[in-house]
């Protein structure tokens, strides 16, 4: 096997420059444990040395310098993750990590599915005609989300229907959406299909939609990466 051509400097801090650009959304994760750190912003950029994240939290358990991490962020359609060491910081609540010397671990967004057996789905409420019913969100996109149930509700037809759910967080989001399609899977816990498509959400509510799916697809991406 041939060995991992070595950074290109000016490639890497061009990507990281885009990056703080789009303020795409940063976590960071303990190398071989659960440990996360979520919802960071790249900060200043010390090429070939250093780099920053900002954003941590006060009750964040912060790591100390030398810890191995790896740092995954978001950039238009892809996900890029670093592999790198904590250094020491000047500044209380700003993280610093060393400048990487091998090269990111590449995943397009739209292959990182954002609910997986290590991602489990969302409990989810669809309303029918005022009818409840238990269901499972098994995919979820700025656009349209797919559910499995356990038995299947009645055909709405072309009539808006509702689904409810808990964000991670305790935020509560409720969906408003037309049913594209209604399937069955013979054999599985949750057999009965339904896709939707959303309607357009209050902005407040896509932003906190959105930061949710980004953070389950950056999580994905590194279990697809220690699975590889």
């Amino acid at each position: 096997m041939s060995e991992t051509p070595p950074l290109n400097e000016h490639e890497l801090e061009a990507l990281l420059e885009r990056v703080r650009e789009i303020r795409g959304a940063v976590s960071l994760r303990v190398d071989g444990t659960a440990r996360m750190l979520g919802d960071l912003r790249l900060g200043a950029l010390e090429p070939g040395a250093a780099f920053q994240l900002e954003g941590a939290k006060r009750r964040d358990r912060l790591p100390a310098p030398g810890t191995a991490v790896t740092i995954s962020f978001l950039l238009d359609d892809e996900v890029l993750s670093l592999h790198t060491r904590m250094l020491a910081s000047q500044a209380p609540r700003i993280l610093r990590a060393a400048w990487p010397s091998l090269p990111p671990d590449r995943h397009r967004r739209d292959e990182v599915r954002v609910a997986t057996p290590d991602l489990p789905p969302l409990g989810a409420t669809l309303v029918i005609e005022g009818q409840r019913y238990g269901a499972k969100l098994l995919n979820l996109t700025e656009t349209g989300l797919g559910l499995g149930l356990k038995r299947m509700p009645p055909d709405p037809g072309q009539g808006e229907v509702g689904v409810e759910t808990l964000l991670p967080g305790g935020i509560p989001l409720r969906m408003v959406g037309e049913v594209r399609h209604r399937g069955h899977l013979k054999g599985d816990p949750l057999p009965y299909r339904i896709g939707l498509v959303l309607r357009a959400l209050p902005a407040d509510v896509q932003e906190a939609l959105r930061r949710v799916i980004q953070a389950r697809r950056i999580i994905r991406s590194e279990a697809i990466r220690e699975e590889e």
